[in-house]
């Protein structure tokens, strides 16, 4: 059998009718009907790419009208510099090959299913990586190869194309970095949501206060796809949002220097929720917050995933921010005062620094003052660094004054897993941490630090109120609070003795006891916590700049103007 093969090619042109001759063959041979070529949304004329930007576009491999293949076939891609003196001669242009710089296969195999007329997707990347002003580039992309026979050829008939040129940036133009968009009105501010562009990091900053009470049917922005964008608060206070989602869908790029009061979400769909996003930071779309502080309310009873800032996050940096919030999901899990779970992938990671939450946190498991539970995938890792809350922790099983589960979610290979996560240097001053199951049973332990952990995560110098109210569920009799060491994957936590069958379960981690009559800000300061961001003179750790807490449930004032974190575009 001899099977013909169309170019693949990004730009849709006209595909013309191509026939294929099949050959009876004996024995096991694969059988095949119909012609291949590409199915791939795009325009005729050329794309302009800014600097910084980038374009996805999805491949297919799909069969020609009225046939079908009779075997599952896999095809991967690959670029065909050959092809662009053809269609220069066809057409009269004089496009240049696109470097290899600027494009890259970010999945490059598809399946086409036996009888299915089209593939399952890749994708293809393009930017302005290598392109010189003024020319214009052309991207001819052809099958490369198929695994399941090597009876196929390529036609040398042309399909389609991507054709690209760098744009006309103006580094000084709207919605730069050097000439941000201002929003000094509500009207403004949703306005934002049009200016985004996918790929292109786009500019933003509050130029006044901004009251959301007269927004009765606030629609979260910034949707899926992605994309990316700068907000710089500039000290500015965005408040009263009622509604049922949070400020955006997803928020990529960077937040800073922003202050959210008086919110109140009611979940009313199955989506993670916080106050800034549902999701911050997604696969290779990076976030970095900054200098951002919210208060109000969350109540999310649908979906799992829920944080004071953010429900999800993925590949996030959150620095010197404050939650001070009421988050109730009932019968829902990952609950935390700044995230509620991380999704980052292998080889990637997320830090919360320098922040602090108050309040009361409750979910069915997984709760933590700060963080519901660290990354569940194998791979990723999670750091919790120099932060502290006194907010009242509770849920049935799973829950912790800082993080409520930091073995990716599972049981069973506490002393053994690894899962590379890191709770260093930080404060649980919680006034309460308490179990709310009912029954008796043997469940997940509770921690005054982290709830569930692996004995081989870093757990590095972390102290507990030494007044902690604290109590598992009425089955795990036996974990209540002890001082633990530090320990790292070549010296693990140490945990008590505890009944057989409770054994799978008593994973807590404790830290240890401050000192009777010493206050959070003295611990702190023990801790060597930095005091160009920490104000440790009074009782409790506030942002310098702001005002200082005078309770336990207390936010802080307005945020300091930190210097801004390099932000790799």
């Amino acid at each position: 059998m001899k099977q013909t093969v169309k170019y693949i090619l990004l730009t849709v042109l006209a595909v013309a009718a191509m026939s294929c001759q099949k050959e009876k063959k004996e024995g096991s041979e694969p059988t095949m009907t119909g012609i291949f070529y590409a199915d791939i949304p795009g325009d005729k004329e050329p794309v302009e790419i800014a600097p910084s930007a980038n374009k996805t576009y999805s491949l297919k491999a799909c069969v020609f009208q009225g046939n079908v293949t009779d075997i599952t076939m896999n095809f991967s891609f690959k670029a065909n510099p050959d092809a662009v003196e053809a269609y220069n001669s066809t057409h009269g242009t004089t496009y240049q090959m696109c470097p290899g710089s600027a494009y890259e296969f970010l999945t490059n195999e598809v399946m086409i299913p036996r009888y299915a007329t089209a593939s399952t997707t890749a994708r293809l990347r393009v930017s302005a990586s290598g392109l010189e002003q003024g020319v214009t580039y052309i991207l001819p992309v052809t099958l490369d190869k198929a695994k399941q026979t090597e009876k196929w050829e390529v036609a040398d008939t042309l399909a389609a194309y991507v054709i690209l040129k760098a744009s006309d940036y103006d580094p000084y133009g709207p919605g730069t970095e050097n000439n941000p968009y201002t929003i000094g009105s509500v009207e403004e501010f949703k306005a934002m949501d049009a200016k985004l562009v996918e790929g292109s990091m786009v500019y933003f900053k509050l130029t006044e206060d901004l009251d959301l009470a007269e927004e009765t049917a606030w629609k979260a922005m910034n949707s899926a796809p992605y994309k990316p964008f700068s907000l710089d608060g500039d000290g500015h206070t965005i408040s009263n949002l009622t509604a049922a989602t949070g400020l955006f869908e997803g928020a990529v790029g960077k937040i800073m220097n922003l202050k959210v009061e008086n919110a109140k979400i009611t979940v009313e769909a199955g989506i993670p929720m916080g106050i800034i996003a549902s999701y911050g930071g997604s696969e290779g779309l990076p976030l970095e917050v900054k200098n951002v502080s919210v208060s109000g309310r969350v109540e999310n009873k649908k979906a799992h995933g829920t944080g004071g800032l953010f429900g999800i996050i993925a590949e996030t940096t959150i620095d010197a921010c404050s939650a001070d919030v009421i988050l109730v999901a009932t019968g829902k899990y990952d609950v935390g005062g700044i995230y509620g779970y991380d999704m980052s992938v292998a080889g990637k990671k997320s830090v919360v620094s320098n922040c602090w939450t108050s309040g009361d946190i409750s979910g069915n498991r997984m709760v933590g003052g700060i963080a519901g539970m660290l990354t569940n995938v194998e791979g990723a890792e999670c750091a919790i660094i120099n932060c502290y809350s006194t907010a009242e922790v509770h849920a049935q099983f799973k829950y912790g004054g800082i993080v409520g589960d930091a073995i990716m979610g599972l049981k069973g290979d506490n002393a053994n897993k690894n899962p590379r996560q890191r709770i260093e240097k930080c404060i649980a001053w919680n006034k309460a941490i308490y179990s709310d199951v009912a029954d008796d049973g043997v469940h997940y332990s509770a921690g005054a630090i982290v709830g569930f952990t692996a004995l081989k995560n870093y757990h590095v110098d972390c102290y507990r109120r030494p007044d902690l109210a604290f109590s598992d569920c009425p089955g795990n009799t036996t974990n209540t609070l002890i001082d633990q060491e530090n320990s790292s994957p070549e010296s693990p936590l140490v945990e008590k003795a505890v009944s057989p069958g409770a054994t799978n379960y008593n994973f807590p981690y404790h830290g240890k006891a401050a000192a009777a009559g010493v206050t959070a800000s003295q611990v702190a300061r023990n801790l060597g916590w930095s005091e160009e961001i920490w104000d440790l003179s009074g009782d409790y750790p506030f942002f310098k700049g702001g005002d200082a807490p005078v309770s336990d449930d207390t936010t802080g004032g307005q945020l300091p103007d930190f210097p801004e974190v390099p932000f790799n575009e």
